[in-house]
């Protein structure tokens, strides 16, 4: 509650920002400047591609429909079909392919949504 009440007020929330370094495979992020590196090399993401990176290497194990990130990320309610959250995944896969064209690391669940590839 108290975290939803933080999101809704526009504060960042403390998980976030208390964390130094979050890792999956190659890829890092640091939350407390926002970047992300793969292999040692910066990845230039948008502020909603890096929040939805940033809860799919958090919970990695995690499936996330595309309404819940949706809901989270741009903070409000999931208003229907929306291909916004698909756009952005796809983003994401292009950036991080351009630096490691061998590793895949956001997998689609189909007919659900997305999760960190094992």
């Amino acid at each position: 509650r108290v975290e939803a009440a933080l999101r809704r007020a526009g504060k960042p929330q403390t998980s976030q920002t208390c964390q130094k370094t979050l890792s999956y495979k190659n890829l890092n992020l640091f939350p407390l400047s926002r970047k992300t590196t793969v292999h040692g090399k910066e990845v230039a993401l948008t502020a909603h591609e890096y929040d939805i990176l940033y809860l799919l290497v958090e919970n990695p194990q995690k499936v996330f429909t595309r309404e819940r990130l949706y809901e989270l990320v741009w903070q409000g309610g999931y208003y229907g079909e929306n291909n916004t959250v698909n756009v952005h995944v796809s983003n994401i896969r292009k950036k991080l392919k351009e630096l490691a064209p061998e590793e895949e690391y956001i997998q689609t669940v189909y007919g659900i949504g997305f999760k960190m590839k094992e």
